[in-house]
């Protein structure tokens, strides 16, 4: 059977310790409730690695920690081979090591592993085979800092968190995911309703800061890692530093989470157009029926643009909540391009949109967009010899409406535009 390394997990909460295990398991890695959070330096530690001595790899520090720990099987120089096993088998990597100390051995057939603490850091992990780990004590595994404010929790001791995560294009993000999970359990851990809006800025070396916005209600308890693992910004970390283009580099993360303990979501009941027929290039004015969770039901009158071209028409304006429509963009050819569709990708998560449906195409291609083509246009942008063509699509003409709280239901309605008389 496999040996499995022990991932010792300071300062994380039951929840998010089971998201851990959920993500880390299959990696090979066990995560256990270990020692206390924190990076702090002993002045009393050894400054070099020894023979038989203790190692931890450093996957996270600060207001919580996760270090694999293992021993030292032999020093040569300023390298070593350590654990007698791999970590994750995951070949040439880099990764923080630290001088460790063993504070206690649970010694048993049926699990037996070793409890300790970093006291010094030194070193990268530059190698994970089948049979050790390869340590350069002279060698800087890349790193970056992350931090969390939560705003809105009455009495809370603790509402700034900080951490330091290892730079690894597949694990980063389930870090940032516990993280940003564990200081939700810690200072907002309550089985009440909760409304919650993130905004979270990435700063990428050569490329700026990168701000994504996420929100949602949690019915009968704040959201957790898990929760977090499926937010546009951790996907936003996975497929910067996964993609197909260039190695990427994070810099910094910063996440603001805004608390409401109150269930800010209304359900879309119905829709009425206060004008059946319109005149061409006039708004079509609706009127929305909303039904809170708990009080009487409210309207809100929007107005949606109707564009000249459809009189004479009957056009049906589709009407659904913001965080379930994307606009129309083109394939990223870059990561450049990438980045740059990140932050549109979405509607406001607090938002109507509304969309109509066209009769003409659009087309993306080389990072531009034509929402709307006359006819013919789309046979004469195809080549007849060139695979790499414009991407067509169906256009929609969507309009996003602020309405300040999540939306839940669709509904459609109809209107008429009057013909033009000339």
């Amino acid at each position: 059977m496999p040996v499995a390394t022990p991932i010792l997990l300071g300062g994380l909460g039951d929840r998010t310790s089971k998201v851990a295990r959920d993500l880390f398991e299959p990696l090979g890695l066990e995560p256990v409730q270990g020692t206390g959070a924190g990076s702090a330096t002993d002045p009393d530690a050894p400054k070099h690695y020894v023979n038989g001595g203790a190692i931890g790899v450093q996957l996270v520090t600060g207001d919580i920690s996760a270090m694999g720990l293992g021993t030292v099987t032999r020093v040569e120089g300023d390298k070593l081979v350590a654990f007698g096993h791999p970590m994750m088998n995951g070949g040439i990597g880099a990764m923080p090591t630290a001088v460790a100390r063993v504070l206690w051995i649970l010694a048993t057939q049926a699990r037996s592993f070793k409890l300790g603490e970093a006291v010094r850091p030194l070193g990268a992990l530059v190698n994970d085979r089948q049979a050790a780990i390869v340590v350069d004590a002279k060698s800087h595994a890349p790193s970056f800092p992350a931090t969390v404010d939560i705003v809105g929790v009455e009495g809370a001791p603790h509402t700034h968190w900080s951490f330091t995560i290892a730079h690894d294009k597949f694990m980063s993000p389930s870090f940032v995911a516990l993280a940003v999970g564990s200081a939700f359990e810690s200072t907002t851990s309550e089985r009440r309703d909760v409304t919650w809006r993130a905004t979270t800025d990435i700063t990428l070396t050569g490329f700026g800061n990168l701000k994504i916005e996420d929100g949602g209600v949690a019915v009968g308890g704040t959201p957790d890692a898990d929760d977090w693992s499926r937010s546009r910004a951790v996907q936003a970390i996975g497929s910067i530093l996964n993609n197909g283009w260039q190695s990427a580099q994070v810099e910094k993360v910063h996440t603001k989470v805004e608390v409401r303990f109150a269930r800010e979501s209304v359900r879309l009941r119905g829709v009425d157009a206060l004008a059946e027929v319109i005149d061409a290039g006039q708004p079509a004015t609706l009127r929305l029926h909303l039904v809170p969770f708990a009080g009487p039901e409210e309207q809100k009158i929007i107005e949606v643009p109707i564009p000249r071209e459809l009189a004479g028409k009957e056009v049906d304006i589709e009407l659904s909540p913001g965080y379930a429509e994307s606009p129309e963009l083109p394939a990223p050819e870059k990561l450049a391009d990438l980045i740059a569709n990140l932050p549109r990708r979405f509607y406001p998560i607090d938002s109507v949109v509304a969309s109509i449906k066209l009769a003409e195409h659009g087309v993306a291609f080389q990072g531009q967009v034509a929402n709307r083509l006359p006819p013919g246009a789309l046979d004469m942008l195809r080549p007849a010899s060139d695979t790499k063509a414009p991407e067509p699509f169906v256009s929609y003409l969507r309009t996003a409406i602020p309405i300040h709280r999540l939306l839940e239901g669709k509904d459609h309605v109809k209107v008429r535009i009057r013909p033009v008389l000339r």
